[in-house]
């Protein structure tokens, strides 16, 4: 019965799929013949838009709606081959898994022209979560796998091009996107938390599509203030925010233990240096928002437990002799992706504002010099960088010299 139910989502998917494209046949010969006539050139051809109707059009619609057929099942047939082996856990809950594998294909192509929330996308968006809701029941109760599914068929289109939900302002309060964060975070926690007894979804989905779901979140994370732009203070005094980075960091740090016991890691930094430099990154901006937290409930002092995590985490960011430095090899492969990296990594006003305190008050040695000012602030020149940082960081500052004084 799962598989007739599974066959049925795919049918329906390649007729939405096939209405997209006939729609656009449609309308343009009718815009035409609109045109026509009222250029008077004759009322009897303005019905000539039912092209397909006519026998010589007739071989040629069929024709092109069974090479859509086509398509799509041979998708679906390769889901099957991939996802339904003996050795894959939760086999009912496959059937709907590789049925709306499809339409998730169909819908990650728009999304890269067209924001996840066009109404464009949203008859397929509303297909995926069908399918979804349906699958999902087949799945146990702790099992990670749903996260797997959220990410892949509701996240990825967003977190591909860092789309953001409609009505989005940095300035304002953005309901829209704190509602996509909120059920972000719930997928990140059981992905994190929960086991998953498919062990092929786990190595080749979840263990490496990880990163860019909490990068996600973390860059965005400032719209749970009223506005992004300077909401990091606010942000990092709030209990529940702060608990938030800790879960985050501790489930970073871990994934490469994660990696280490599946036996991927050096696969990871030797065929996708961008997936490890993205954990690292992560572990180094977690971190540091965890330090820079603790200076406002006063906890901040040189034997903070996380400053030697930090320092470590920096050091193989951004040290050629560090174990586990992947940059360089990121950045022969994507210059420009890497630099990215290391903008937002090191070069950033967070960054270089923990550099300072680490190096001026504690004494300690930090690894990652300042590269590429300019793609953050054009005036942000290493002659310019400690009275910036002085300026910007000036309460921040006054804190940390009061609680060394104590």
């Amino acid at each position: 019965m799962h598989v007739l139910v599974g066959y049925l989502f795919v049918l329906l998917s390649i007729f939405l799929f096939l209405a997209y494209l006939v729609v656009p046949c449609l309308l343009l010969p009718l815009l035409q013949r609109i045109v026509a006539f009222f250029k008077q050139k004759g009322y009897a051809d303005c019905w000539s838009f039912l092209w397909f109707l006519r026998p010589q059009k007739r071989k040629a619609t069929i024709g092109v709606a069974l090479m859509v057929a086509l398509f799509i099942f041979s998708i679906y047939g390769y889901q099957r081959f991939i996802w339904m082996g003996k050795d894959n856990a939760n086999y009912i809950a496959k059937e709907y898994f590789v049925a709306g594998q499809p339409l998730c294909g169909v819908r990650w192509v728009l999304c890269t022209y067209l924001n996840p929330e066009n109404p464009f996308v949203v008859p397929l968006n509303a297909l995926q979560q069908l399918i979804y809701n349906q699958g999902v029941k087949y799945l146990p109760e702790n099992d990670g796998e749903r996260g797997v599914w959220d990410d892949l068929w509701f996240f990825y289109p967003y977190t591909r091009r860092m789309h953001r939900p409609y009505g989005t302002n940095s300035y304002k309060p953005s309901y829209g996107m704190r509602r996509l964060l909120d059920h972000m975070y719930d997928a990140i926690t059981i992905m994190a938390t929960h086991p998953i007894d498919d062990q092929q979804m786990e190595r080749e989905k979840a263990l490496i599509n990880f990163p860019e779901l909490v990068f996600y979140f973390h860059v965005h994370k400032g719209f749970y203030e009223d506005k992004r732009f300077g909401s990091a203070k606010p942000l990092l005094q709030r209990k529940e925010r702060v608990k938030q980075i800790r879960e985050l960091y501790h489930w970073i740090v871990e994934l490469r233990s994660k990696w280490i016991a599946a036996g991927l890691y050096d696969k990871i930094k030797r065929e996708q240096p961008d997936v490890e430099a993205l954990r690292q990154m992560l572990a180094i901006n977690l971190s540091g928002d965890l330090l820079y937290a603790s200076i406002f409930t006063g906890g901040f002092t040189c034997q903070h437990p996380l400053i030697p995590d930090y320092l470590k985490a920096r050091r193989e960011f951004a040290d050629p002799k560090a174990a586990n430095y992947v940059w360089d090899r990121l950045h022969r492969r994507q210059s420009s992706l890497a630099e990215d990296f290391y903008v937002m990594t090191i070069d950033s006003y967070d960054a270089s504002f923990h550099r300072y305190v680490l190096e001026n008050y504690c004494g300690l040695e930090v690894s990652g010099e300042e590269r590429y000012y300019g793609k953050i602030d054009k005036k942000f020149s290493e002659k310019q960088r400690i009275p910036t940082i002085k300026r910007v960081f000036r309460e921040e500052l006054k804190l940390i010299e009061e609680e060394i004084d104590e």
